[in-house]
């Protein structure tokens, strides 16, 4: 499978992108002041809890509207060459119209903070719309399900190019628009909350495709030759595969269309044709939207690299999408590969990689390894994420992802890196995985008998800077694997650390 084990003592290309990322409204805070009005997510928390309670709420979240100079001091005690991070629409725009005046509070803050990444040497890597539509657009507009918004987005886009293109390189319009259609419109798991099943789902990720297609027209028109940026869009997925000794045609082939029903809903139409896949036109039939032969050939082509977004959401979500002799697995590598094979091998940026468990953040950079030194995959960037604990959507506080720990019941909001952001901070020092001169090489075999696997759910331990990775083994015991001294042992030899989240349930 591996080939080899030499990847593993190995450099990335020159010039890799190295990356953490974040999104506005799970780490700004300040959700009503200085002149920002409420996005779909404030509503949506806000109607189910008590908006007082801001154990609950994003109100203050990691106060990175106030402290993105402690974001930017953390960034370069990793060492990274740039920094994902949003810009709220809702913050920018109160009423949600770009052609009104802009809030003059939120463009000095984000240049600001662009000016200060220059400054220290850090690319800002600028997501357009992560998820946070403006209020009033849902209320005045039914938010994505109507298609005015797309020519709303289109201006909200070319002002931020306008206003910050200048100093960014680097644009996606958004942020795994998959989980805004199936969640925000579909089952109503995410905001707006909407429960419009498959049929508002289509509906809305039409509109997302066109919204993405119109934005990356202003910019290749109206800005790229003066500005010379390149504009994407983040696309999320799951990896699912037969079981051992399932691969039959069939089971391939059931395979093939989960990651078309998923990831190549959106490529299809801007890497490929500029239509659906012809299994989801298939399966959906009328229901289906239609893209015009004119629209074919204005949405095909639009993103000027392939943007992945590779988290715990959409592996949560690819369960349901599997049928019998099927397995989800977090497979990056081949994840990499299929992109490769299936959209003429674009150049790559991982914008989102990293799971419920924060030690696995390395993890999953080592599987970008193989494919870009075995596979061929043009990967240029893997962004971390995220940077510090945050608002995690649905699962509040409850889960940690951040490289940094955030303690949310102290008003300070303190920074604190884990051993995650040192052993990251050593993979981008030595761009890559160089040689450990410390550890005496080993040889030998393994018993007969010895059970190999993976294991999808763990609980994460931590004590504020060290991380714990806790497995249940088939017999009930705990064992513990220590990420700072890489020390394994039962859980009573870590009896006084707390657990903070679990991952995988």
């Amino acid at each position: 499978m591996f080939q080899h084990l030499s990847f593993l003592h190995d450099t990335f290309p020159s010039g890799f992108l190295w990356s953490s990322g974040t999104s506005a409204f799970q780490t700004e805070g300040a959700w009503d002041q200085e002149g920002k009005g409420p996005s779909i997510w404030d509503h949506f928390i806000h109607s189910s809890v008590n908006a007082n309670s801001s154990a609950r709420t994003a109100n203050v979240a990691s106060d990175s509207y106030t402290r993105w100079e402690e974001d930017v001091e953390a960034l370069e005690l990793l060492g990274v060459r740039s920094y994902s991070f949003s810009l709220s629409w809702p913050r920018l725009f109160p009423d949600g119209h770009a052609g009104s005046q802009p809030n003059a509070a939120a463009v000095d803050h984000y240049s600001r903070l662009i000016e200060r990444l220059l400054q220290s040497k850090i690319e800002p890597i600028v997501t357009i719309h992560h998820w946070d539509l403006p209020q009033v657009l849902q209320e005045n507009y039914g938010g994505w399900k109507n298609h005015t918004l797309v020519g709303l987005f289109e201006e909200y886009a070319a002002f931020c190019f306008r206003t910050f293109g200048g100093r960014v390189r680097y644009w996606l319009t958004m942020h795994n628009p998959y989980l805004v259609a199936v969640h925000g419109y579909g089952t109503g798991l995410h905001a707006p909350g909407e429960r419009g099943g498959p049929s508002g789902s289509l509906i809305v990720a039409h509109n997302l495709i066109r919204a993405h297609a119109k934005a990356w027209h202003t910019y290749n028109t109206h800005f790229r030759p003066t500005q010379k940026g390149k504009v994407s869009i983040a696309l999320g997925t799951h990896w699912v595969e037969p079981r051992r000794g399932q691969a039959t045609a069939d089971n391939i082939e059931l395979c093939q269309k989960s990651i078309e029903a998923v990831l190549g809903w959106f490529a299809h139409p801007i890497f490929s044709d500029g239509d659906y896949p012809v299994s989801l036109k298939t399966k959906h039939g009328a229901t289906m939207p239609i893209f015009t032969p004119e629209e074919k050939l204005w949405v095909q082509k639009t993103a000027d690299f392939f943007s992945l977004s590779f988290g715990p959401n959409n592996l949560r979500l690819g369960q349901n999408l599997i049928q019998y002799g099927q397995t989800v697995t977090p497979d990056l590598r081949r994840v990499l590969s299929w992109i490769k094979l299936e959209y003429g091998n674009p150049r790559v940026l991982v914008a989102e990689g990293g799971w419920f468990s924060e030690a696995k953040v390395s993890c999953i950079a080592v599987f970008s390894f193989p494919a870009i030194k075995f596979d061929g995959v043009q990967v240029f960037g893997y962004s971390a994420w995220s940077l510090v604990d945050a608002f995690e959507w649905n699962y509040g506080y409850a889960v940690r992802r951040g490289l940094f720990y955030i303690d949310f019941s102290q008003q300070n909001r303190t920074r604190a890196p884990k051993t995650s952001a040192q052993y990251y901070q050593r993979i981008i020092a030595d761009n890559g995985f160089l040689s450990d001169e410390t550890f005496g090489e080993v040889k030998g075999r393994f018993p007969c008998d010895f059970h190999w696997g993976v294991a999808d759910s763990t609980l994460q331990v931590k004590n504020r800077k060290t991380d714990f990775i806790v497995e249940m083994s088939d017999n009930g015991a705990d064992i513990v694997f220590c990420c700072c001294c890489r020390s394994t042992s039962t859980l009573s030899h870590h009896s006084l650390l707390t657990p903070v989240s679990t991952a995988g349930t």
